[in-house]
């Protein structure tokens, strides 16, 4: 019966007798004296009617009710009415909880507090003898929210659903528990996450995750994060936001607040190569954070191939002292090419060990330097020069006098009567050294100074020139060789003065200065730098109008002033792919007074040095590739050229040079030294860039020429990731058996989250109490989240059935009309 009621009512979503409560409802709501109103002047209208029918009284009363109850239908037709289920639909609330996965959470810290660091050991389940420091802070907070089965979770999920949100620089939604049934599949989700991301913005996190609730009732935030925001968003703005929509944040304690202590060895600069027996300096940055007092380090300089410490020094760090720049000094007896091992041992309670260590490869040489030095006549200098280069046994020299007597025998372990005239000859040096000569005296051609030339700039061999009183440097002027010449020549000077020189000075060395070979004296710095300041004076100079561009100045005048700053004394430079060298003055003999030829033939041994073509250390390898540095961030500019050692290559080569860069498999430190161990790894592979160290080429870069006449092609990239990469230049012919160098870098991710990368409990307490939310510490998970409130509500879900358009409506208006037609047929009234 009641089926058939509610097929005549039409009714799709309601069950009579079974649905309850129910109400009949109009869907137009007219004022009672309304419908009053209308049902007397319907009554009246169907009396008036009516009574004029010509019939009985009990006709007309049948006929009139039938009437009426058909307008009272349609009136109810027309006010809409309905049956309402009334039930309620209940919105839940979600708790999210917004973890942390920048880089700053993958630190493992120490625990100066015992206290903090149980609490810690507690909440993650740790048993007594596990030591805490051996977990991340994201590992210390996955096992506390997961641990007995996933407790805290649980708890949450009692009268919460709860989503994971994941940040670092963004905010990433990620899966969603409703009931306590799924605790268990929600756990499962923290394990695979990693902490890697770059910065940390926890105001972003924060408003992201309020923003995204609309619509949706959020309980509370679980901020798992160790409090360290790398970004600048305004923390006040997402705290009050969080605040007006009333959303507690409950914020874990993670971490350790204090400071994190690390030293940090790095960058390396040094020669690529040195005799065996001189000295190789090896300058470090030594740095350090978190030190709260001063601290004495001791820096080592361990030889690989014998495991002895060459060297160590001792630098304090601190507070007010956190890096300090070390130079290393040794002195390699065995030729060969030696890695050394720059390294601080680790003091208890460092972060890490793995950048307390850095390595540079040098080659030790052994080969004798071939040097032909011509002078006019047998000035001091010329006397005690040329004695310091013949006593030095790396040393073959060859020595030239213009001035000599016919039957003067010339000096030198290898003697020459004339400069040579063919390129052959020349070529046998490797260094040439001109005195106070002048070229346009008529012992040089002009074919000769031409081949000259060519010999610096396209052979890439040495040459020097030593100012003197007669015609160096001003008859250099206009003439081809003045190209040689590193300083703008001052023609006005012919280099005598009008008075005697009685008052001289000390030369001032540059920064610059300090950092050549030129004026390393002794292994031992301090030693170095007390002779230094002990050089006898010199009183004669040559003035000239300052340095050329390009060149640079390793000692100058104290007082006497150019245009371009003080005046020179000591300048290098380079001419195609050659090494230039200017000394301003012939007084360096008086720096024999009190010292002996220490600090004199030291210095002229180290100028030739200094001027040895680059071909004799790569004597394998007609070009050499270098970058400025070995270890880049994230971001910076990677500078890196190729130095071509020989003319036949170079005449080949265009004004631009292609390289390659292909990813390394390997870490950038190990495949440097693997290259440098076994250069003939670099040919093995030639074919395939990035293959010895397993991976793809990544990009090609385009090194251009820096002179017209240069052997060095210069150019610059920004890597586009972090990572190990591999430079080669694959497109420069090799001949059969040829080594091709490569250059092997790292490029790390930047690191601001450990600039400062201790926990900041602080921020996270300010959280908590700015949002009425609570600092939570890890053992107390379960007991904190309880009190997280219900925040789900009822909202009203009723359930409507229209009665106006049912089969019941129609059924009873065609039976009303039926009845009355009849009844007016039956009584005579049609």
């Amino acid at each position: 019966m009641l089926s058939f009621l509610e097929w005549l009512l039409e009714l799709d979503n309601i069950r009579l007798a079974r649905d309850a409560p129910l109400l009949f409802r109009w869907g137009t709501r007219l004022q009672p004296w309304m419908l009053f109103g209308f049902a007397l002047f319907a009554a009246s209208w169907i009396a008036v009617l009516y009574r004029r029918e010509k019939t009985t009284v009990p006709r007309r009363i049948v006929l009139g009710a039938l009437r009426g109850t058909l307008v009272a239908l349609i009136v109810a037709v027309m006010c809409g009415p309905s049956l309402v289920l009334q039930r309620n639909r209940v919105e839940p609330s979600f708790v999210a909880l917004l973890l942390d996965t920048s880089m700053s959470m993958a630190a493992k810290d120490t625990f100066r507090s015992r206290d903090l660091a149980e609490v810690m050991k507690r909440g993650a389940g740790l048993p007594a003898q596990t030591e805490v420091s051996g977990f991340s802070r994201l590992d210390l907070a996955r096992m506390a929210l997961t641990r007995d089965d996933a407790a805290p979770i649980r708890t949450l999920l009692a009268h919460n659903g709860i989503q994971l949100f994941t940040f670092s620089a963004s905010t990433e939604a990620g899966g969603i528990a409703t009931s306590v049934d799924a605790a268990e599949a929600f756990a499962a989700s923290l394990p695979p996450l990693i902490a890697d991301g770059p910065s940390s913005d926890i105001p972003a996190a924060i408003l992201r995750v309020v923003e995204q609730a609309q619509g949706r009732r959020l309980a509370a935030i679980v901020l798992v994060s160790d409090g360290q925001a790398t970004q600048a968003t305004n923390l006040k703005d997402a705290l009050d936001t969080a605040a007006d929509r009333q959303v507690p944040v409950f914020a874990l304690r993670i971490g350790s607040p204090d400071p994190v202590f690390d030293i940090e060895v790095g960058p390396l600069r040094a020669q690529e190569s040195v005799f065996a027996n001189d000295i190789l300096a090896v300058e470090v940055q030594v740095s350090s954070r978190g030190l709260s007092e001063e601290m004495e380090v001791q820096v080592r300089l361990v030889d690989e191939r014998t495991s002895g410490v060459a060297v160590t020094e001792t630098v304090s760090l601190g507070p007010q002292s956190a890096s300090a720049n070390v130079e290393l000094r040794t002195k390699p007896t065995q030729p060969g090419r030696h890695t050394y091992r720059v390294e601080v041992v680790p003091r208890p309670g460092e972060t890490t060990a793995e950048n307390n260590v850095e390595r540079i490869a040098v080659l030790v040489l052994e080969n004798r330097l071939r040097i032909l030095y011509v002078d006019g006549y047998p000035r001091f200098e010329y006397r005690y020069l040329k004695n310091a280069l013949i006593r030095e046994p790396t040393i073959e020299l060859s020595v030239l006098l213009l001035e000599a007597d016919d039957q003067f025998v010339q000096e030198g372990t290898d003697p020459i009567r004339r400069f040579p005239e063919t390129p052959e000859e020349l070529n046998r040096f490797d260094v040439v050294l001109f005195g106070d000569v002048d070229p346009r005296g008529g012992w040089l051609t002009s074919a000769q100074m031409n081949m000259l030339l060519d010999y610096v700039g396209n052979e890439g061999g040495g040459f020097g020139l030593i100012a003197g009183e007669r015609a160096a440097p001003h008859r250099f002027a206009d003439t081809p060789l003045e190209k040689l010449v590193p300083v703008r020549i001052d023609t006005a000077f012919l280099g005598r003065y009008e008075r005697p020189l009685i008052t001289g000075f000390r030369v001032e060395i540059t920064p610059e200065g300090r950092r050549s070979r030129l004026f390393r004296f002794t292994a031992d710095r301090d030693s170095n730098n007390r002779l230094l300041g002990t050089l006898p004076e010199i009183f004669w100079l040559a003035r000239t109008l300052g340095a050329r561009p390009g060149a640079s100045v390793l000692a100058e005048h104290p007082g006497i002033r150019t245009d371009y700053g003080l005046m020179p004394v000591i300048v290098t430079g380079r001419y195609g792919a050659g090494k230039l060298f200017f000394q301003a003055t012939d007084d360096t003999w008086r720096w024999r007074h009190h010292t002996g030829e220490l600090l004199h033939d030291a210095y002229w041994v180290q100028v030739a040095r200094e001027l040895m073509p680059a071909s004799k250390v790569a004597r394998d390898r007609r070009y050499a590739l270098r970058t400025d540095r070995r270890v880049y961030e994230y971001g910076a500019t990677v500078r890196a050229s190729v130095e071509v050692f020989d003319a036949e290559l170079l005449a080949q080569l265009r004004e631009v040079v292609e390289v390659e860069l292909a990813e390394s498999a390997a870490p950038a430190g190990q495949v440097s030294m693997e290259l440098e161990r076994d250069p003939a790894a670099r040919s093995r592979d030639a074919a395939q860039p990035g293959r010895s160290t397993g991976g793809r080429m990544v990009s090609k870069i385009e090194l251009h020429r820096t002179g017209e006449e240069s052997n060095l092609f210069e150019g610059a990239f920004v890597p586009a990731k972090p990572g190990s990469y591999v430079l080669d230049a694959p497109d420069i012919a090799q001949k059969p058996g040829e080594t091709r160098p490569s250059v092997a870098i790292r490029v790390e991710r930047p690191d601001i989250e450990f600039r400062r990368p201790q926990a900041d409990h602080e921020t996270l307490e300010r959280i908590a109490v700015a949002t009425d939310g609570r600092l939570v510490d890890l053992d107390r998970l379960n007991d904190e989240f309880a009190s997280v409130q219900d925040r789900s509500v009822q909202i009203p879900d009723d359930v409507t059935e229209p009665l106006w358009d049912s089969k019941l409506v129609l059924i009873l208006f065609v039976l009303i009309i039926s009845t009355e037609w009849v009844l007016r047929k039956a009584f005579g009234l049609l």
